[in-house]
């Protein structure tokens, strides 16, 4: 899921990760992953790899 915020200078993406709830900004993420079309990033190689063996559990399908 990503959020965009804005302040007066910069336009900020982020993401949350799925495994821990971090916001995250993909361009600099520890992590990603693709899982049914949709790019998860993650704050940690930890997170990345407990979503890659079951991503269902973190993505409630």
């Amino acid at each position: 899921m990503f959020h965009r915020s804005r302040s007066a200078n910069t336009d900020k993406v982020t993401a949350a990760d799925p495994v821990c709830g971090m916001t995250v900004n993909p361009a600099k993420a520890a992590a990603s992953a693709e899982y049914n079309g949709t790019a998860y990033y993650f704050c940690s190689a930890h997170c990345a790899a407990a979503f890659t063996a079951d991503p269902a559990k973190y993505i409630g399908s």
